[in-house]
């Protein structure tokens, strides 16, 4: 790909493409670009500033010591060093008084957010993955965040001096935190916030309106908002290897996974299609929980009735699909269950 000066521009103003920037950055690398060609001598005299100026060379120290590319961030120290070789060293400084555009380009990008004049308040991170590879992000706390492509995460730089690990999340990661039992670690999602101590787990709603959240160790806890009339919000404890998924815009449960202890099976799932409702051995408890939230309605039953009971069943996906369910399971359980529209 040639190099003009509109690429150039492009690329210091963040607006150029992946390609683009492979281009440029490449050219940079191995210094094949004629600084000359893209800042006539002309342009440079109606710059009105001049080469000289009081402790140039310790300044240009200081800059050349900071964009030292001794971390990840490639894109950032090469963009650097390009613009104090194209402008020169006291346009750069001009140049940093403006506030840059913000950049998406291919690969992870940090960026701080310190709006916030009260120095007391922790900056906050903002990474955002646009590459095709998992990403990994190393928070101050020693938690692990593997963002996936397209995803992006926001933290506080610094956990310190705050009562929780916040994270807010847009698409998919999986999240490896370490462990501190008085800093609840929570992510939160369009309508879900999800609680864990210590753990590793992954949240990933980045289908239109799909959350799914699938524990692989420790405990945590799912819980949906409360601004949906008539909708109980959802408060659910997971173990490892359960998961859930959750449809954000019908504020129901659409596939759930539990580990029991049935002599059958060790695992009990539930799956909701647009045809099919479909229980497999998965305990009372579960079962009864799924159809008082999604059909919004109280059932009463005595706890012992149900403890260490399990069920089965497949049923037409209807708004009175609960009569049936009910019906059969309290058939086959010999229990009685009474229901309750809230």
């Amino acid at each position: 790909m040639k190099i003009t000066k509109a690429l150039i521009d492009n690329y210091l103003n963040g607006t150029a493409n992946a390609e683009e920037i492979a281009a440029v950055e490449t050219a940079v690398a191995n210094n094949e670009l004629n600084w000359e060609d893209f800042m006539p001598e002309k342009e440079w005299n109606r710059s009105g500033l001049h080469g000289a100026f009081e402790k140039q060379s310790e300044i240009k120290a200081q800059i050349l010591k900071q964009i030292e590319p001794k971390n990840n961030y490639r894109f950032y120290w090469i963009k650097y060093a390009a613009i104090i070789l194209f402008v020169g060293i006291g346009a750069w400084l001009a140049l940093t008084q403006i506030k840059s555009p913000k950049t998406v380009t291919a690969h992870l990008t940090p960026k701080r957010d310190n709006t916030s004049k009260n120095l007391e308040q922790p900056s906050n991170l903002y990474y955002i993955n646009s590459g095709n590879n998992v990403q990994q992000i190393d928070v101050s706390d020693g938690s692990v965040i593997e963002l996936y492509p397209n995803s992006e995460v926001k933290f506080t730089a610094d956990f310190s001096g705050i009562s929780a690990r916040e994270i807010q999340l847009k698409g998919k990661a999986t999240f490896i935190v370490a462990k501190d039992k008085t800093k609840p670690f929570r992510v939160y999602t369009a309508s879900l916030t999800t609680t864990a101590l210590g753990t590793i787990f992954s949240v990933d709603e980045s289908s239109a309106s799909i959350t799914k959240i699938k524990l692989y160790e420790g405990r945590i806890e799912v819980k949906s908002d409360n601004n949906h009339q008539n909708i109980k919000p959802l408060n659910l404890q997971f173990q490892p290897n359960e998961e859930i998924s959750f449809d954000r815009k019908q504020q129901q449960i659409v596939a759930e996974t539990r580990v029991n202890t049935s002599l059958a099976s060790k695992r009990g799932s539930y799956q909701k299609t647009d045809e099919q409702l479909i229980f497999n051995n998965l305990s009372l408890h579960d079962v009864l929980h799924i159809i008082s939230h999604n059909y919004a309605i109280k059932l009463n039953f005595a706890p012992r009735d149900i403890q260490d009971k399990y069920y089965s069943g497949t049923y037409k996906n209807t708004k009175s699909a609960y009569i049936n369910i009910l019906a059969d399971i309290q058939a086959l359980h010999r229990i009685t269950i009474t229901v309750k529209t809230e």
